[in-house]
């Protein structure tokens, strides 16, 4: 029995030993794979510039109310537009008031692209929700006072309130407001109606200026345009545009100076543009987009143009004032336009409120004037 135990023992030993002594098992490798290089995404740079050239042409058209071609070089200025931007031009002559009008009726059928509108009608603008916020490539450039911060309305130019006196007519043209009521002048002044009228409401401001008072006190050119319609002076029931002038009946005419000056190159006659001594306004006109374009980048487009070194020139050649006064004019296109001298009683508007609030207390006062109530 010892010797059995014993033999086990043995042969267990054995088992161990020829057990360490066998070759370690050979270990599996581990497979990496290659890496492979992920390209880089690559955006596609888009010039804004050249998507807007390119939906423009796509759009074919551009519509405007109220600029048509005899109004401050338009003409010239459309050509060019059209030319550059293989888009199809057409206007509709209207008033500030006519624009609002047409711009409520057509919000579910929209037709107008861009309009030029009368400062005094910007406030209406704003609060029928009508501009669509853009902000052109000249913006930086362009005064403070003369743009909207949310890029609703932009000034283009502005004119100046004058006399256009045709001196085949008036031996002694006038100078001042006051000169308007001396008796020579009897039936010979023209004006609109300063409750329709961005020209009337313009003189009767400035006409405030020269009495003393302004945009907060509007009494004192409403009083004065009382006076030029009760002396008999401001002739009644004449329209005052090119064909009054070029027939002799308005010997002296309240217009922008810049009209004054297109009267006076479209008629041929000799007409005398004289800006106010005691007081003038510089009325400002703004561009505008409507909220509901149908060409929105022709519409873009086309303000981009009009606040260019190159539109402001050629608004300029038209006899505007330019709004951005870092643009130099060539000297054949500043010899146009009068001096800075002559200007020397100029107002511009205080601020949008005020000048608005302004506008507004003349046609209400005027409207009582008129019909008393």
């Amino acid at each position: 029995m010892k010797k059995l135990i014993t033999l086990v023992v043995l042969l267990s030993l054995l088992v161990i030993q020829l057990t360490s002594c066998a070759p370690a098992p050979t270990p599996t490798a581990t497979v990496v794979p290659p890496v492979v290089p992920v390209a880089a995404t690559v955006v596609p740079t888009v010039d804004p510039e050249a998507a807007k050239l390119a939906g423009a042409k796509a759009e074919g058209q551009l519509i405007s109310y109220g600029m048509s071609d005899d109004w401050v070089n338009l003409g010239a200025i459309w050509q060019t537009i059209q030319t550059r931007y293989s888009v199809v031009h057409t206007d509709t002559d209207m008033t500030s008031a006519e624009e609002i009008t047409h711009l409520l009726a057509e919000k579910d059928a929209p037709v107008m692209d861009v309009a030029d509108i009368g400062f005094d009608w910007v406030g209406t603008l704003i609060e029928d929700n009508l501009a669509a916020s853009y902000f052109n490539t000249s913006w930086d450039k362009v005064p403070v006072n003369f743009k909207d911060a949310q890029g609703r309305w932009v000034v283009a130019y502005w004119g100046a309130i004058s006399f256009l006196v045709n001196t085949d007519l008036i031996q002694n043209p006038p100078k001042t407001w006051d000169d308007l009521l001396k008796p020579e002048y009897l039936d010979k002044v023209c004006s609109r109606d300063p409750s329709k009228s961005s020209y009337a409401t313009g003189a009767v401001l400035a006409a405030a200026y020269a009495h003393g008072g302004g945009e907060s006190n509007v009494d004192p050119g409403l009083a004065f345009f009382k006076q030029l319609r009760d002396s008999g002076n401001w002739r009644q029931g004449v329209v005052l545009n090119v064909a009054s002038v070029q027939k002799g009946e308005c010997p002296i005419s309240i217009v922008y100076d810049f009209d004054g000056f297109a009267k006076r190159d479209a008629t041929g006659l000799p007409l005398q543009v004289i800006i106010p001594q005691d007081a003038t306004v510089g009325m400002l006109f703004a561009e505008y987009i409507s909220a509901v374009a149908p060409h929105p980048n022709a519409a873009q487009l086309e303000q981009d143009f009009l606040l260019s070194d190159e539109g402001q020139i050629m608004l300029a050649e038209g006899y505007a004032h330019p709004a951005r006064s870092d643009v130099v004019l060539p000297a054949d296109v500043a010899a146009k336009l009068l001096p800075e001298s002559a200007y020397g009683n100029l107002h511009f508007p205080s601020s949008f409120d005020s000048f608005t609030q302004a506008m507004h207390n003349i046609v209400s006062g005027w409207t009582t004037i008129t019909t008393g109530q």
